[in-house]
């Protein structure tokens, strides 16, 4: 009898390992699913911020006032009364697509491939054109129409196709938007 209550003994001794050894296995699959999950949180929120830093640092839209996309049409034109320049416009509307408000700044106007020699380029509200401005502010997810003008000496009116630069505080570098002045 006490042979067959030793063999019990180490039945039981040998299950409680086994069962041990058992629990220590699932503990540390548990461990794994569980930092598994946590990487795969970790990867979703930084996927999402980054998502979001993209959107707040979106580069504003320029469409032509009809809405149609493309290079903006500079179509209209008058001889300055002060002074040797002319004045170019065109009818734009700007979208501001990030959900932060944002500061647009003209920089500089490449035809052919070269800076032209512009005197000026300004923003006139479209509701009120005695609202000049060289810089444009807009609300997040805002947009506003605008008449965009040029101002040239006489001898060095742009004609062509080419590209005005800009540059915005929601956003690091500059970025550029097509433009046509008629000929």
């Amino acid at each position: 009898m006490a042979a067959i209550g030793l063999v019990i003994l180490g039945l039981a001794f040998l299950v409680s390992i086994l069962f041990n050894l058992l629990q220590l296995k699932w503990r540390k699959e548990e461990r794994a699913a569980r930092a598994e999950d946590n990487a795969e949180q970790e990867r979703k929120g930084d996927d999402r911020e980054a998502e979001q830093r993209l959107k707040e640092q979106a580069a504003p839209l320029f469409f032509n006032f009809d809405g149609t996309p493309g290079p903006i049409l500079v179509t209209g034109s008058q001889h300055s009364s002060q002074g040797p320049f002319m004045y170019l416009w065109g009818l734009v509307t700007v979208v501001n697509r990030a959900p932060v408000p944002t500061k647009i700044t003209p920089l500089r106007l490449l035809v052919a491939g070269e800076e032209w020699p512009v005197q000026s380029i300004s923003f006139h509200l479209k509701s009120n054109t005695t609202d000049r401005s060289d810089r444009i502010s807009l609300g997040g997810n805002d947009k506003e129409d605008y008449e965009l003008h040029f101002r040239f000496p006489d001898d060095k009116c742009a004609t062509g196709s080419g590209e005005l630069w800009f540059a915005s505080d929601n956003r690091p570098g500059e970025f550029s938007v097509p433009v046509r002045f008629r000929q």
